[in-house]
């Protein structure tokens, strides 16, 4: 025959008490009906219950604690449960529970946090808390209740006895029974005042514990470590701010509290007395050893000398075996006393000048470092020199004394316990200044000639206000237009004339935009700020592939995190979630072509997981529907040119990860060591990630190890133009940036002592941001246009006319597609080797050639000064071919010069009708300087 599970008994025994409450409640009402009350009876104070849980694996004990309660015979007012940072038990409680208020713990995660959480959303006049895995007696409520009719009365609390799931051990003391938080022998045995509650079952006013400022959250349990006296240290404080109020015990008030097989044995008894000796020594720094230690006296001097002699009575109830349980106890609990008094638990104050000096040095860090990098930007910065490091040659020492000063002092903020999110958000925020405005404020001009591409699509779509069926290379950008129409839309409502404010600041703006985002996500994953804001740090500093420009990936890749944080809050009901994510993927599909792919690997992905398929399967299948109607309607004309190619690519993984590889061979020293230290911090991070995967098992099991993984099929549609291994890392860093952040940063053991490891914080974020800044300034020196190079394309944007060819080495100057839908361009250094190799061997009839292929077009060729920079810093073109090429097309009979300064030169390609030699109606003269006047506009002549 076998036994009945304690939890059903504890069930049924339940639904037996509701039964005969029910019966009683109907017969005291019916007696209220007969009997009209009293005028002069004072109204009954109003109850709210508050259960506080904080895991799963107690349901059925929670069920029962709340089932007891809707079985009083006076029911409460209103019954709370508070979920201790536990999205799954808020979620299944709010859905099961309707008749109750579900909240979720808004202060630190502990029981102290979650009672004041429930003390603030309760309503009623009293406040009494029950244990989730308490059960209380039909009477509680009215017995409690009872209890404060005398105005004087602050709290009220009432016996607690264990209700063993394996039976009482015959070695455990009925004097210990505060040991598994119940009523212990030397107790009152009737209604008399005592100096504090036990947790499981007492109550207050409301006003007072409001009074008082609730429970201190560095005291009590966290989960299941088996530290307390949380009440304690609050019914003092009560006591002695209310002179006069009394805290009184009613024995006639009962609960049973269930006392698991696990609370039974020799281990656990050990670690609760020595818990609770620290949690003593931690309330007498707070209240004053003679005031915590009062209780503790009267039970050393009485309770434990008659517990010692009572089982060598004649009529002994307890057993012998108790007296060792007694002695260890006993001298567990003065020994955990001792230690905690001797780690100063409980004192808040730095113990030492040292450690005083690194809480300063965390909270200056930060204005030092922000100041040090405002003085960095007033400096002179010979920009137009940068060499083969980009702007690493060029940047002052306090810009670098800025970066490591922060850097120092997030870490020192990591490990300061006192720390909150606004400091980590502060130095979060200003490591994004830093690293993303400085070009902003260090160059005239916007910075990359993809953004200024990107500027001109915009322009267009202010110009013509629609997309063009036919726009060449451009033609992505008109296929999957909604960046730029959302742009353009700003613009417009802005007032503006075109994008190029909005580009030149949108790094930083997106950079900053994203931070809400990845907070969003990585607390889903965990509730360990540090861990959040460590896993953000490192995202920032490491991702080096500059993926942040004015761009739709930039665009559509916030978006694609914020509908991951929102995937993985298991706290939203799956509607809701798909309610909220609908608009974000459509706005992705719309914007970009790879982010919506992305998008359906990593729904399938987490669809694997049983946690997430709910809501990860119907986003899967929207997603992909969206995708393919998408790609068969208003992007068909692309995706059918370019089947083909991609086609052919299809599974070569390795061909196409090597396809944006610099040629280590052929590229500019500086480059090659830029491209070094690249390679070399992506690998650092793989194995960082590896790492954690590796000594934090548990990691294996988080969706960010599913998410990090789940870009590497994108390594088999294609190279996407030679940067698919770019997006694979991009859209991987988030979760390896999680992965690397929970192994490293958990800086404290059990003790509250810093893990050796710790020391290895600061080391690892100043390599990885090294790592950062040559990756992200390391090629700066093609990146930025000086004022001759904006004035050169302007004045060719004067005399040349729609219809026009442009010729040029590269598209990496400002203005490259200015007037794209008019005008026709080549880039002879960027085409087939052949082409290319003809060139450079013979620039006059290479270039000639290629201007006959546009019969009735008037060519010119504009080299500029970026152009050469890229050339001979990625190897494309041999070192100063441009030089030699400019000095052969001098002399040459169809190539008419009009422009030459220091950064660029213009050339006209007379067509082969018209009279060689002959001057052009409109030639400027030669300059030998650079050209000095106001910025060029990015648009076309209007």
């Amino acid at each position: 025959m076998t036994e009945t599970p304690p939890h059903t008994r504890r069930l049924a025994w339940v639904a037996i008490r509701a039964e005969e409450a029910a019966v009683r409640r109907a017969r005291a009402a019916a007696i209220r009906r007969a009997v009209p009350p009293a005028a002069h009876t004072a109204p009954r104070p109003t109850l709210t219950v508050i259960v506080c849980a904080y895991t799963m694996d107690r349901w059925d004990d929670l069920s029962a604690a709340l089932a007891s309660i809707r079985a009083q015979d006076e029911p409460p007012a209103q019954t709370i449960l508070v979920a201790d940072h536990c999205h799954e038990l808020a979620a299944r409680a709010a859905r099961e529970f309707t008749d109750i208020t579900v909240l979720r713990n808004r202060g630190r995660r502990g029981l102290s946090g979650a009672r004041n959480t429930g003390v603030e959303g309760a309503r009623g006049d009293i406040v009494a808390f029950l244990d989730d895995d308490a059960v209380a007696e039909p009477d509680w409520t009215m017995r409690l209740l009872d209890g404060y009719t005398d105005p004087n009365v602050l709290g009220v609390g009432g016996r607690i006895r264990p209700n063993w799931d394996t039976g009482r051990p015959a070695w455990f003391p009925a004097e210990f029974d505060w040991v598994v938080g119940c009523t212990y022998r030397g107790m009152p045995e009737h209604a008399a005042p005592v100096r504090n509650l036990i947790g499981a079952n007492m109550s207050f006013r409301r006003g007072v514990l409001l009074d008082v400022g609730g429970f201190r959250t560095d005291l009590g349990r966290v989960g299941t470590r088996p530290l307390g006296c949380e009440e304690t240290e609050l019914c003092i404080r009560a006591a002695a701010r209310h002179r006069g109020g009394t805290l009184g015990y009613e024995p006639a008030a009962v609960v049973r509290h269930r006392v698991p097989a696990a609370r039974t044995t020799w281990r656990y008894f050990r670690a609760r007395c020595w818990a609770e000796g620290l949690s003593k020594a931690a309330v007498s720094r707070y209240t004053g050893t003679d005031t915590a230690l009062a209780s503790e006296r009267s039970y050393l001097a009485s309770t434990i000398p008659r517990a010692l002699v009572r089982p060598f009575a004649p009529d002994a109830a307890p057993s012998k075996a108790t007296i060792p349980a007694l002695v260890l106890g006993v001298l567990t609990t003065a020994l955990g006393y001792a230690t905690g008094r001797l780690r100063g638990l409980g004192n808040d104050r730095p113990t030492t000048a040292a450690a005083l000096a690194f809480r300063a040095f965390g909270l200056l860090a930060l204005p030092v470092a922000v100041l040090l990098w405002v003085l960095a930007m007033r400096m002179p910065v010979g920009v137009e020199h940068m060499g083969g490091l980009g702007l690493l040659d060029v940047l002052p020492v306090l810009y670098w004394c800025a970066l490591g000063l922060l850097t120092a002092g997030f870490a020192a903020t990591l490990l300061d316990r006192a720390a909150r999110a606004p400091r980590y958000a502060f130095h979060t925020a200003a490591l994004v200044t830093m690293l993303h405005a400085t070009p902003a404020v260090l160059y005239e001009h916007l910075r990359y000639a993809w953004a200024w591409k990107h500027v001109e699509v915009v322009d267009q779509f202010l110009r013509t206000g629609e997309t063009l069926p036919h726009a060449g290379e451009l033609a992505p950008y008109h296929q999957w237009p909604g960046f730029f129409a959302a742009a353009a839309a700003v613009v417009r409502g802005s007032g503006g004339h075109d994008a190029l404010a909005m580009a030149t600041w949108s790094p930083l703006a997106f950079d900053l935009l994203l931070i809400g985002p990845l907070v969003l996500l990585y607390r889903t994953l965990t509730r360990n700020r540090r861990i959040v804001w460590a896993a953000v740090w490192i995202y920032f500093g490491t991702a080096w592939v500059g993926q942040d420009y004015f761009a739709p990936q930039t665009f559509a890749f916030v978006l694609y995190v914020s509908i991951l944080a929102l995937v993985l809050d298991r706290d939203r009901r799956p509607l809701g979630t798909l309610a909220l994510c609908t608009p974000l993927v459509l706005a992705v599909v719309t914007a970009h072509q790879l982010t919506p792919l992305m998008l359906v690997v990593a729904f399938g992905t987490l669809a694997c997981s049983r946690v997430h398929r709910r809501i990860a399967l119907p986003l899967f299948a929207l997603t992909a529907v969206a995708v393919l109607v998408w790609d068969l309607t208003v992007a068909r004309p692309f995706v059918f040119e370019q089947f083909g190619a991609s086609w052919s690519q299809f599974g070569d993984f390795e061909a196409n990860a090597h396809a944006g590889m610099v040629d280590l061979g052929s590229a500019e020293p500086g480059q090659v060591l830029v491209a070094r230290v690249d390679r070399a911090l992506t690998a650092g991070v793989v194995l960082l990630a590896a790492a954690a995967l590796i000594r934090r098992p548990r990691l294996r099991r988080s969706p960010a190890t599913l998410l990090a993984i789940a870009p590497l099929p994108l390594l088999a549609a294609g190279a996407y133009g030679g940067e698919i291994i770019f997006r694979v890392y991009l859209f991987a860093l988030p979760a390896v940036a999680f992965l690397i952040a929970s192994w490293l940063v958990p800086p404290f053991g059990d003790r509250g002592r810093p893990r050796p490891r710790a020391v290895l914080l600061p080391v690892v974020f100043a390599l990885l941001l090294t790592g950062f800044v040559f990756g992200y300034y390391g090629k700066e020196r093609q990146n930025h246009f000086d004022d001759g190079e904006l004035a050169a394309r302007r004045w060719l944007a004067t005399v040349s006319a729609p219809g026009d060819l442009i010729v040029a080495a590269t598209n990496n100057f400002p203005g490259a597609y200015a007037d794209y839908e008019r005008q026709q361009h080549r880039w002879f250094a960027m085409e087939t080797p052949t082409l290319r190799e003809d060139v450079v061997r013979d620039p006059v009839a290479g270039l000639t050639a290629l201007a006959d292929e546009y019969a009735g077009s008037t060519a010119y060729l504009f080299l500029t000064a970026g152009q050469r920079a890229e050339c001979e810093q990625t190897g494309l073109l041999p070192a100063g071919a441009l030089e030699r090429m400019d000095r052969t097309l001098s002399a040459a009979p169809r190539f008419t010069l009009l422009l030459r300064d220091r950064d660029a030169v213009i050339y006209r390609i007379d067509p082969r009708t018209e009279r060689i030699g002959s001057a052009p109606p409109q030639a400027a003269p030669i300059r030998d300087a650079p050209i000095r006047i106001t910025p060029a506009r990015s648009g076309p002549r209007r």
